[in-house]
């Protein structure tokens, strides 16, 4: 019995409740039934199609919205920035375009410039998580 609460409490430390880090996904694709992005990757060309979605990590956002910020490279100049609307029980977030229409790479950072960009999301001042990403010809 003692060897079965000692592997179980240690099991239970290990793995966690199930919570892990906020973090920033994109990729080409969004399954709307499974709710999540598929194909993800970090390079993308102008005319591909971007989902941006923030993973708040399973614990619901303490907020009515979140702010999704694109900058250019390691710069703090702001080149794109869209609130998005959450409810306290949501713990992901998606950028979708106007009527849930795709987003182009090069219409989310206005421009075709290849380089590296940071895709971050904030509430208020606060950074949620950030991820890098690297437009290419």
């Amino acid at each position: 019995m003692f060897r079965f609460a000692f592997i179980a409490f240690f099991a239970v430390l290990f793995l966690g409740c199930g919570e892990y880090e906020s973090k920033v996904v994109l990729g080409h694709d969004w399954n709307p039934t499974a709710k999540v992005v598929v194909d993800t990757t970090s390079v993308f060309k102008p005319n591909d199609i971007i989902v941006i979605e923030m993973d708040n990590g399973n614990k619901p956002f303490k907020a009515v919205e979140v702010e999704l910020r694109i900058y250019q490279g390691e710069s703090e100049h702001i080149m794109f920035k869209r609130a998005i609307a959450v409810k306290g029980t949501d713990a992901k977030a998606f950028l979708k375009g106007p009527n849930s229409e795709p987003l182009l790479a090069r219409k989310i950072l206005k421009t075709s410039t290849p380089g590296t960009y940071r895709v971050a999301f904030f509430i208020g001042d606060s950074m949620i998580a950030q991820k890098k990403m690297e437009l290419v010809k």
